[in-house]
């Protein structure tokens, strides 16, 4: 498992999107639209996207962004999905 920070959508992401639509979730569909329209990339200072890989197959995807209405250390999980077959087993 290999989990890194990563500054563009990885090129999997498409595959992510269509397993979790599968699965009723709508949060790469979110994600992805959200980066392409620059409204969210999770890149401004404090803010990260994660995505996690297991034999190079992207398996999770999350971001954290700055909370602005609590705490002035806070950060809140956005976009957090993990492919069926990947959960619990320390992913994220």
């Amino acid at each position: 498992m290999e989990i890194h920070q990563v500054t563009h959508l990885p090129p999997q992401i498409p595959a992510l999107e269509k397993e979790a639509v599968a699965e009723g979730f709508k949060f790469i569909t979110r994600l992805t639209s959200e980066w392409h329209s620059g409204s969210n990339r999770v890149d401004a200072p404090g803010e990260c996207l994660m995505a996690a890989y297991l034999n190079r197959q992207l398996v999770g995807i999350g971001g954290l962004s700055v909370e602005p209405f609590t705490l002035p250390r806070a950060g809140r999980l956005r976009r957090i999905y993990v492919t069926p077959a990947s959960r619990g087993q320390q992913v994220g």
